[in-house]
């Protein structure tokens, strides 16, 4: 193999001019415009500009990164993809894992060894990984997650190219242990076809990130000016990209079930996987519900500026009762008495949230409080 240093950062990037050899096609063929032999496969995929960038990002997860990277190069599609694996200076032997694997893996995929931690739990790293995609979707999954079907991409590509109005797209997905066979938990994901800010304000997510497909570019943008504007410091990501990716066009979730989140606490870079619930947490939700209030009030779209403030004082007035608290009630409500409209929503915003969440408990779908 050869190495060389990247221009965006120091970092050392793996290339690869090789690929396992055979007379007849790969058992994991190189997406291009028709199925064809190995050789030709490789000298399409240097030649074409990716359709999707699939980005990786990997911390300290030796034990699971191969089945992540081995369901990546089993996808099958009739349009070229790249792969774009950051190792976040894992410490666990998971960069001897990489090496490793790096002569089997076809000519698409290409592995960052990072000199040096890029810190806040991961968020570097992704960020980084983004910003070097060069498809015209883009998908993440993180070192620890697997797909399950191999014509996930392919279905999901379908769907968005014949749907311009959609800005992403979603499935289910299990939830798996360490020996990577289902836990009994439930992911709280969409039950419906479509993603709306009503399913948003209920907590329920489109999907787990390794079930995404995003158009790239509009991801990209609303991401770096939700994030531009963030008051808070911490909060799931996964929040976060439910509320913008609304804010750009509709969003799908198909029913299948064609990937693996691994809840696993200990390792890994999904900071949800580690939240703990104090008077911190409760000043970053406010936040974060603030946030989103600015973010939906300067793209002008109504439907996102009530959900956000639906939102906000539910939290706001969440936070006012009980053993945490980050305000009186009086002061909250003196807040929500401030709104021109919609106060009599703003108000019982509470009651019907852990109405539906009890709902939703009840018929064993899966909650986030």
């Amino acid at each position: 193999m050869s190495r060389a240093t990247c221009s965006h950062c120091p970092c050392t990037r793996t290339l690869r001019s090789r690929m396992s050899t055979g007379s007849a096609t790969s058992s994991c063929p190189v997406p291009g415009a028709r199925r064809v032999p190995v050789e030709e496969q490789a000298k399409t995929a240097t030649m074409q500009t990716p359709m999707v960038s699939v980005i990786v990002p990997v911390f300290n997860q030796r034990d699971y990164v191969e089945r992540c990277l081995r369901s990546i190069a089993s996808q099958r599609c009739d349009f070229p993809i790249e792969v774009i694996v950051g190792d976040d200076l894992s410490t666990d032997g998971t960069r001897d894992v990489l090496r490793s694997l790096e002569p089997e893996l076809p000519d698409w995929f290409h592995i960052l060894l990072r000199p040096k931690n890029m810190g806040l739990r991961g968020e570097n790293n992704c960020n980084d990984l983004l910003h070097r995609c060069r498809g015209r979707y883009m998908a993440i999954l993180e070192g620890d997650d697997f797909w399950t079907y191999d014509g996930k991409l392919q279905a999901q590509v379908d769907f968005l190219e014949s749907h311009p109005d959609y800005s992403a797209c979603y499935h289910h997905c299990v939830v798996v242990g360490a020996d990577s066979k289902p836990n009994g938990e439930k992911y709280p994901e969409c039950p419906k076809e479509e993603y709306t800010f009503k399913e948003f304000f209920y907590m329920s997510l489109p999907g787990q990130i390794g079930t995404s497909l995003y158009r790239r570019e509009p991801y990209l943008k609303a991401r770096e000016d939700i994030t531009r504007m963030k008051l808070y410091d911490s909060y799931p990501g996964d929040r976060r990209n439910a509320f913008f990716i609304l804010t750009i066009g509709r969003v799908r979730c198909m029913n299948q079930t064609w990937s693996a989140y691994r809840h696993v606490v200990k390792g890994g870079s999904s900071y949800s996987s580690n939240v703990r619930i104090d008077e911190d947490y409760a000043r970053q939700e406010l936040l974060f519900g603030k946030t989103i209030i600015n973010f939906a009030e300067s793209r002008h779209n109504v439907e996102a500026i009530h959900a956000a403030k639906m939102t906000y004082y539910r939290t706001l007035l969440k936070w006012s009762v009980g053993k945490v608290r980050c305000s009186t009630m009086r002061e909250a409500l003196s807040e929500l008495m401030g709104e021109k409209s919609h106060r009599l929503a703003y108000l019982t915003s509470p009651l019907r949230w852990y109405l539906v969440l009890g709902s939703r408990m009840l018929r064993g779908r899966g909650v986030t409080l």
